[in-house]
Parts: C-alpha cells; sequence; structure tokens
C-alpha cells in the first residue's frame, strides 16, 4: 500500500519542534532587546499586528501584562495609515509583528512610533524585510519557508520569540525556567493529536466539523489566542465559519450560538483558569452540546473526546503546544471536505494592507 503524500501544512506542522529548538539556540537578539527594553523603562507598551499575527499580540499582552506588569494594549493601525492622526509615542514600546514582514501598514505604524519617540521591536520570519529595517530590534522566528498558505509553524515560531523575550525580562520565572522543555513537549502532542485525530476519539471530531456549517472555539486567559488562532485556521483551510472566543464573552451573550449540530471545541488548561473555563462547557453541556475538550491532566475524563496534552508546562506555555491540535485538525478536516489545506481559494501567502 502506498502512503499518501503528506500535505505541504502537515509537513509544516512536523518541523514545528525544530523551529522552536532554533529560536531558544540562536542569537540572543531576545537577550538584547530585553535589555534595551530594560534600560528604556517604557511605561506602556503597544502591539501592531493583522490576522495570525494579531493572535501572537494577544499572546505577548497576557504575558507582558502577567509576568512584566507593562500595561499592554493592541494597536489601531488605521489610525496611523488612514485618519493619519498623531499619537503621542513617547515612553512607549511598540512591538510589531508580521511573519512575512510585508505588511505596509505595520511597517508604517512601526516606522511612526520609532519616529515619535518609541522604542521598536519587529518580530517577523523574515530579517531583510520591510518591517525589520523599520525596526531597532529584530527577533527572528526561524520558522524558514512555510509550504501552505495558512500559517503554522510561523505563528509557533512567533509565540516562542515572544516567551523567550519574556523569559529573558524575567529569567527567575517559570517561563524561563521551562522553556527549554518545549520542543520535546511539542513532540510528544503532535505524535498523541495524530493518534488522537485519526484512530482515537478525536475522529470523531473531524466527522462532526465536516456535517456542520459552523462552530464555536472557546478558552480564556493565555489560550484566549489559541481559540482565536484555531478558529482563524478552521476558516481558512476549511470554509467552516467557527468562532473564536473567550469563556467569558461566551456567558454574555453567544452561549445562544451553542446549540446540538455546533461543535465546541473547548482549550482548558490545568489550574483556576481551567475551573473557569469549565463554567462555560457546563453552560453548553446543559443545551445539548457535546463539548471536546483539549488540555492538561485535570480537564474532565467524563468527556470521550477529551485529549490530554503533556503535563507539568506552566500555563503560560500551553498556547505552543495546545495550538498543534487545532492545526492538525484543520488539515485533516480541510482533506476530508475535498479541499487543498495549503492553498485556500481567494488567500495568498503575503496579505498587504494599508
Amino acid at each position: 500500500m502506498v502512503e499518501p503524500i503528506p500535505s505541504g501544512m502537515r509537513s509544516d506542522i512536523a518541523e514545528i519542534p525544530a523551529v522552536v529548538e532554533r529560536v531558544l539556540r540562536y542569537d540572543d537578539a531576545a537577550g538584547r532587546a530585553a535589555a534595551a527594553i530594560e534600560g528604556w523603562k517604557p511605561k506602556w507598551v503597544s502591539i501592531a499586528a493583522r490576522g495570525t499575527s494579531d493572535h501572537v499580540a494577544v499572546y505577548a499582552q497576557y504575558l507582558l501584562e502577567s509576568y512584566v506588569g507593562l500595561p499592554t494594549g493592541l494597536a489601531l493601525p488605521s489610525v496611523t495609515t488612514v485618519y493619519r492622526a498623531p499619537i503621542d509615542w513617547h515612553d512607549g514600546l511598540l512591538i510589531a509583528i508580521s511573519q512575512s514582514g510585508e505588511s505596509p501598514d505595520i511597517r508604517v505604524v512601526a516606522e511612526s512610533a520609532r519616529a515619535g519617540g518609541a522604542l521598536t521591536i519587529g518580530i517577523t520570519n523574515e530579517v531583510d524585510s520591510p518591517l525589520a529595517h523599520a525596526v531597532e530590534h529584530v527577533l527572528d522566528c526561524h520558522a524558514g519557508p512555510e509550504r501552505a498558505v495558512p500559517a503554522t509553524k510561523t505563528y509557533v515560531g512567533c509565540l516562542a520569540v515572544v516567551a523567550r523575550l519574556v523569559a529573558s525580562l524575567r529569567p527567575a520565572s517559570d517561563v524561563a525556567t521551562a522553556l527549554p522543555d518545549i520542543p520535546g513537549a511539542l513532540t510528544a502532542t503532535i505524535a498523541r493529536a495524530d493518534q488522537w485525530l485519526g484512530s482515537g476519539p478525536g475522529s470523531g471530531l473531524v466527522s462532526e466539523m465536516a456535517g456542520a456549517e459552523r462552530a464555536l472555539v472557546v478558552s480564556r486567559g493565555y489560550n484566549l489566542a489559541t481559540a482565536l488562532e484555531v478558529a482563524l485556521k478552521l476558516k481558512e483551510g476549511c470554509g467552516l465559519f467557527a468562532a473564536g472566543y473567550s469563556s467569558a464573552d461566551v456567558m454574555h451573550g453567544p452561549m445562544v450560538l451553542a446549540l446540538p449540530g455546533v461543535p465546541m471545541l473547548a482549550l482548558r488548561p490545568d489550574g483556576p483558569m481551567g475551573s473557569a473555563i469549565d463554567e462555560s462547557v457546563a453552560a453548553a453541556r446543559r443545551r445539548g452540546v457535546r463539548p471536546w475538550l483539549i488540555g492538561g491532566r485535570e480537564a474532565a475524563d467524563e468527556e470521550p473526546a477529551t485529549l490530554h496534552l503533556p503535563d507539568d508546562l506552566p500555563e503560560a506555555l500551553t498556547p505552543l503546544t495546545y495550538v498543534v491540535p487545532g492545526q492538525l485538525l484543520t488539515e485533516r478536516l480541510a482533506t476530508r471536505l475535498g479541499r487543498n489545506p495549503d492553498a485556500p481559494a481567494g488567500l495568498t501567502k503575503v496579505t498587504r494592507t494599508t
């Protein structure tokens, strides 16, 4: 029997552990950027990004506020590029994230912030890109060329860069201590998720989503970024109208969307945040929904559809592993639906917005 040729997306995902290993092993740009931040002493952080990079920004917002104590918000590029409104950038730190480094609006925000008195850092997979030339410090996500249009290894690589920057700022933190364990945890995650989605209970999730018109993906805290990113991947790769929500926001109205026939995927870390997410999972169950869970050892075993991922990572690092089953789900579901996961209709690898 001839084995099917892996999609480019599947091959990209397989490289994720090596990408993170390179982020941790190669140059000390994160250390230099951290030293610049400590010398600059910014009073706030603004992060400019679009699309998948926006979800890296959400993760960075949680990490910087939780571990560094810096108020952090997401920039509104149109304020600069369309409305041309002046912004006082003094005493600030601007982090611009673009995997291609080609998005004109993100570059313009970086240039404006730098000229206006902010310290500027760029996170990208292209260190000779327009964005890289616009900022003072460039952090490479070391993903190399990506075969598929939907971002997978570049996304996790950018998450790893953010985590390494925070680890450099807080070297005594659990993030800094556990970061070297991430490549091994990712390798184990890929193996477990492959089995779960293939011959395990997760194959039922693929079937359920294949027959659905929409889906819900929920989490909270650090993994809000994961919920948003998995929902985006399902939209991009499968044409499924998937909505990503904070589990807290779901309780404020969108719970009406939780209905039988609408798959719900919950990303549930161990600890107090997992208990908070359980509230929305229980509410969905009362509405006749059977939630699917991805999480740690505390994720409910009474759910036959639970995927337990490697234990002992601090919650702040679980977004690097929890997103991978969602990426693999997208690849399998796209293939099941007869779609090309590498080249979704209407999408290109580089998106330029102004």
